[in-house]
């Protein structure tokens, strides 16, 4: 689900967690390493792959030691964390839901995620809900096996098997209660998984941190000076092109878009699809939230999507602590009133 406007590498492609120890990456390379360098403090950089993803993690810090420590714990939780919640791995506790429809002993992140995604579900009225995950097959293999959507009998089947009130969490045991629903975590883990990457390092001493997974962003503490890292939420139509610019410190941003995974070159089929109707959302091209965290931006950026501007943005609104931006397939602006966007 935010984007930071990304000049040579694809965007999701990459998960780049960045510690900063009060030194902001919007300087730009030369800059920085000068500023860096005054400092004595040293850059540390390592790639590894988690979630399928090629996974860059920069930690700047006087201590290349320490450094290397807060990248090899970090990579370490991200780990532990993906063979919970990941639905691509057969041995994950999410798989094993989805194959067997119950889970006797869950792993207590997989059960926080779950419960705040019932939570978020209620709320969103159902927008945002993990059990689309039916749909999400139907539409990906339609498009792989025949290049159209699929028929209107088969998303109706799917839609039947979709409702969030058919989970069910009794202590450490979770139930899909009705045979052949699955869940997927798409639209809520990678949030989750930034706040403990957050909290991680913080806990290994970092005051300064943006953690990017692939477009979903959390904070600690300001970029450079007091002004807050600054983040460009890509215009949807443009590659290369930014809306504006949002300032974080300490807060979370996400964007969801019709353009990061579409079937068809119109982007009118792409991967969001609404959990009630099982079509996807013909109104919306993206939406950008900032929220205190970033499974909360995740959520809402998705739901207010599949919500339209109006609605969607009635949501932002009565969210404490949350604020955003609606783009229609017009390519309309809609914002919320307190949202604060800053001119590239």
């Amino acid at each position: 689900m935010a984007d930071i406007l990304r000049r040579q590498m694809p965007r999701r492609q990459f998960l780049r967690i960045t510690a900063i120890a009060g030194i902001s990456m919007a300087l730009g390379g030369g800059l920085m390493r000068e500023l860096l360098r005054n400092a004595g403090l040293r850059e540390v950089t390592e790639t590894r792959t988690r979630m399928a993803t090629p996974v860059t993690l920069t930690v700047v810090h006087s201590d290349v030691s320490a450094a290397r420590g807060i990248v090899s714990e970090t990579f370490g939780e991200m780990t532990r964390l993906e063979r919970i919640l990941s639905r691509h791995r057969p041995d994950t506790p999410v798989s094993m839901l989805n194959r067997y429809g119950f889970v006797e002993e869950a792993p207590a992140e997989l059960i926080e995620v779950i419960t705040t995604a019932i939570e978020y579900s209620a709320m969103t009225g159902g927008a945002f809900d993990v059990t689309v995950h039916p749909l999400v097959d139907l539409y990906a293999s339609s498009f792989a096996q025949t290049g159209i959507p699929p028929a209107d009998q088969a998303v109706e089947h799917a839609v039947s098997l979709v409702d969030y009130r058919e989970v069910v969490v009794e202590g450490r045991g979770i139930t899909l209660t009705q045979p052949g629903m699955s869940i997927t975590l798409d639209g809520i883990a990678k949030g989750f998984v930034v706040d403990r990457a957050v909290a991680t390092l913080k806990s290994l001493g970092s005051e300064r941190v943006l953690v990017d997974a692939g477009g979903d962003l959390g904070s600690l503490g300001a970029g450079s000076g007091d002004e807050g890292w600054s983040v460009a939420i890509q215009h949807p139509r443009s590659h290369m092109g930014a809306l504006g610019l949002v300032r974080l410190s300490g807060q979370s941003v996400a964007t969801s878009g019709d353009y990061v995974q579409y079937f068809t070159p119109d982007k009118r089929y792409h991967h969001i699809l609404d959990p009630r109707s099982g079509k996807p959302p013909e109104s919306t091209s993206s939406v950008t939230v900032v929220a205190p965290t970033t499974m909360a931006a995740d959520v809402m950026s998705t739901a207010a999507f599949v919500l339209g501007a109006t609605d969607g943005l009635q949501l932002i609104d009565r969210s404490p602590g949350v604020e955003g931006l609606v783009v229609t397939k017009t390519q309309e602006i809609h914002r919320s009133s307190g949202l604060r966007l800053h001119p590239v």
